[in-house]
């Protein structure tokens, strides 16, 4: 039983607070077809294919996946290639190497993690457009000696410029 304490002595790897796993794919093991399922899955083997759950996927520094992944959670510290929706959220550990697109509305990244691809982080109270803004004008800080002068030393933009007496 050695590989099964190696699966849950990576806690800080996993969102299973209850270590309780639906299904395993271990190292040297290479599955291709679709996968779904409920609670949480690992895979420390090689995956190709498509990966649908309302649970979490976890993927330990063995792992490889390549394909399309939705889930609710994601915790990498392996290598995925493809397209991943992750509803709740996604982490990419230290180890992770990701290439592709994430879609999630919340991520966490360790130093050490490479992301390559792009990024969709939808919002469910989405702030406003930039265009809505209009024009800004954004101040100029003032330097002295080739050091900027503290900004609450600079009136803010659209302040009233302070009242002076009249020298005449």
């Amino acid at each position: 039983m050695k590989w099964f304490s190696r699966i849950f002595s990576e806690t800080a790897e996993t969102d299973n607070t209850s270590g309780e796993l639906n299904a395993f794919l271990g190292t040297g093991t290479t599955f291709t077809g679709h996968l779904s399922f409920e609670g949480s899955v690992r895979i420390d083997g090689h995956f190709l294919g498509t990966i649908s759950a309302t649970g979490t996927l976890i993927l330990g520094r063995e792992a490889l996946v390549k394909g399309e992944v939705e889930v609710a959670s994601l915790n990498a510290n392996g290598t995925l290639i493809g397209t991943v929706r992750a509803s709740r959220h996604a982490h990419l550990h230290e180890h992770a190497v990701f290439d592709g697109h994430l879609i999630t509305p919340a991520l966490g990244m360790d130093q050490g993690a490479v992301l390559n691809g792009t990024i969709e982080m939808p919002n469910k109270n989405p702030r406003r457009d930039p265009a809505e803004l209009g024009d800004v004008e954004m101040p100029v800080l003032p330097t002295h000696g080739g050091r900027a002068v503290s900004v609450a030393a600079t009136p803010a933009v659209g302040a009233a410029a302070p009242e002076t007496e009249d020298e005449s």
